[in-house]
């Protein structure tokens, strides 16, 4: 007789989910940042963020603006983080 047991599912609850506003309107805050980089869903928020046209804010310890050269570059960045983190493709550099 086999018994089969549920995985149980851990949520960690990180500081973003806590405080969402926080991250929205942080700015480029290294103390965010920091929170950021410590977390276990890195990589996947950094997916997440990609499939997310109008996001802006603190984003797997990248700065997204809201327009222009710089939130071309930080996407470039979380692209990056998804593909280093196994959950996107590498993106191709210009």
């Amino acid at each position: 007789m086999t018994v089969m047991l549920e995985k149980p599912s851990i949520q960690t609850v990180t500081p973003c989910m806590l405080d969402p506003d926080r991250w929205d309107a942080g700015g480029d805050d290294p103390a965010l940042k920091a929170l950021c980089r410590a977390c276990p869903r890195r990589f996947r928020c950094a997916k997440e963020a990609i499939e997310s046209p109008g996001i802006e804010g603190m984003v797997a310890g990248v700065h997204v603006p809201s327009e222009g050269r710089g939130r071309q570059f930080a996407l470039r960045q979380l692209q990056s983080l998804a593909a280093y983190g196994g959950y996107a493709d590498q993106p191709e550099i210009p």
